[in-house]
């Protein structure tokens, strides 16, 4: 079917826009792009904010949670981020959530290790960064774009186990 609809569209238009350079210069090349990207993003994420003393004092401070510092459980594979799903598909994150069972223990092993440690492999912690078009301003400039990253389902897991402890905080 989806072949069918390829032939019946014709081929896929890929709409690239030329992003712009800090200076306003026209970036053509693939690469170059791509370090724009990379340097608007660092620029984005690395901001130093400044706390003064006088703010931090006005802050009350709350009992220390020592259950937040706990290991992650087996208790429910929704801590663990692993959900049956509804659907019938063949592909990977589907596979995990029906093999939840089989998987549960020895993933649950390797997210204690993190734990342990408090190093997470690079793997686990590696993205695949996207840029998507806000349909807002110049298609050419870098800040008309919202990055997201897709990680790595065992870094998913390791994500909502993290999202969990931090929701007991909140």
């Amino acid at each position: 079917m989806y072949d069918g609809i390829k032939t019946v569209m014709g081929p896929v238009q890929n709409k690239t826009v030329p992003l712009k350079s800090t200076t306003g210069e026209v970036i053509t090349d693939k690469g170059q792009q791509m370090e724009r990207y990379v340097e608007h993003y660092f620029d984005l994420n690395s901001r130093q904010n400044v706390v003064t003393t006088a703010a931090l004092d006005a802050i009350e401070c709350l009992p220390v949670m020592e259950e937040v510092d706990t290991e992650p459980t087996t208790g429910g594979h929704q801590q663990l981020g692993l959900r049956e799903s509804p659907k019938q598909q063949q592909d990977p994150p589907d596979l995990t959530k029906h093999c939840v069972t089989t998987l549960l223990f020895s993933l649950h092993e390797v997210l204690c290790q993190c734990w342990k440690e408090g190093a997470v492999p690079q793997d686990m912690r590696d993205a695949k960064f996207i840029t998507l078009y806000k349909h807002k301003g110049d298609r050419s400039d870098c800040k008309n774009y919202r990055g997201i990253s897709l990680v790595s389902i065992v870094g998913k897991v390791f994500t909502r186990v993290i999202l969990v402890g931090l929701q007991k905080l909140a």
